[in-house]
């Protein structure tokens, strides 16, 4: 599977405040498993793999087999919490998953091309949707969804029904919703809201209440 990536964890029989912060200082960050009816399972990650994760082409979704001990379990980023003060993440939200389900997740949007409504009409290029959710199974994830602005002119744009996606992909956002659009020159633009997606995979199962919330400093 090209989305996928081995981790190797540490389990915790501690969790807290002053755990997490050892941790941190030890270059680890403080995480958890959950979802799929099971138990709960502490772990901590090196920083610099969730980081690594972070910066792979397919991200928040990418699939994560987590390793620790003997144990082997498939999960995706469901929640990464940062210090208020700084970028630096201090906790990790993992949701196990079933290779064999599909999950709800958001997939970015990138744009080629130059509109010919810009280049030679002189309008305005608004981006306006940068991420579509949709349901596939986890092996169908997209990387992201490319949309050719090329042939794009003044006062046209393009929405979410005017894209193709391949069988076993299911759009869950609005098909109406505009991905971008060329605006002319001058005229009155509706200001449209971007709603930023949660980053990670969607389930209908609860995160369980426990302790990792006093993990902040």
């Amino acid at each position: 599977m090209e989305n996928l990536m081995t981790l190797k964890a540490e389990s915790r029989q501690e969790v807290g405040k002053r755990i997490a912060k050892k941790l941190r200082k030890e270059g680890r960050i403080p995480a958890i498993i959950y979802g799929e009816h099971k138990e709960t399972i502490p772990i901590s990650l090196l920083k610099s793999d969730v980081k690594a994760v972070l910066k792979s082409e397919t991200g928040g979704n990418t699939v994560l087999r987590i390793q620790r001990d003997n144990i082997q379990v498939d999960a995706m980023l469901k929640d990464i919490q940062y210090d208020y003060l700084s970028d630096n993440i201090i906790h990790v939200d993992l949701i196990r998953i079933d290779l064999n389900k599909k999950v709800n997740v958001s997939v970015p949007v990138v744009t080629t091309g130059e509109p010919v409504g810009v280049k030679v009409g002189g309008g305005v290029f608004d981006f306006i949707t940068r991420k579509i959710k949709v349901r596939c199974l986890v092996s169908k994830i997209p990387k992201e969804f490319k949309i050719d602005v090329t042939d794009l002119h003044s006062g046209h744009s393009i929405k979410i029904e005017d894209m193709e996606v391949e069988d076993g992909v299911k759009i869950l956002s609005d098909p109406h919703t505009v991905i971008c659009a060329v605006t002319a020159k001058g005229a009155v633009e509706e200001v449209v809201e971007e709603v930023e997606e949660e980053e990670g995979v969607e389930v209908s199962e609860e995160k369980p209440e426990e302790t990792e919330d006093k993990d902040k400093e």
